[in-house]
């Protein structure tokens, strides 16, 4: 059955049959937002230096292991900073395979205040993971 619209007498057709099509377009949306893949079993360990942490350059140490502490080798690591607030330029350097499972990669901070580092990582396999660091309180030089 379809309304009348008071304003030029056309008819409008009921949303019943726009609903189906709405709630098709919301999950493929969701789906498509969902950027960062899971993988339960694989720990990400991190250690920054130098502590406390002050502008310039920062070192990342991180270890990849998989269940069992099996280090989780051939891994790519892109490392991006940036400020907690806006306004600022983010900065991206890359955290390199050092030995079996463990990467190290420098990255400069520029200026003093609140950082969040984001690990970028594309495991051997192809899958995608994404990290994220909170490097509070950094000092200004």
């Amino acid at each position: 059955m379809a309304i009348e619209n008071f304003l030029g007498g056309r008819k409008i057709r009921p949303l019943t049959k726009l609903v189906p099509l709405l709630a098709f377009l919301v999950v493929l949306l969701a789906a498509g937002c969902n950027r960062r893949s899971s993988a339960p079993d694989i720990t990400i360990t991190h250690q920054i230096t130098p502590q406390p942490l002050r502008a310039g350059a920062a070192n990342v140490s991180l270890n990849l292991t998989r269940a069992g502490s099996k280090p989780l080798t051939g891994a790519h690591i892109e490392l991006e900073a940036d400020m907690s607030h806006p306004g600022m330029a983010p900065v991206f350097s890359e955290a390199r395979e050092t030995d079996p499972g463990h990467y190290r990669g420098r990255i400069e901070l520029n200026m003093g205040g609140d950082w969040i580092l984001l690990l970028h990582i594309t495991l051997a396999d192809g899958q995608k993971l994404e990290r994220q660091i909170d490097l509070a309180g950094v000092e200004s030089k």
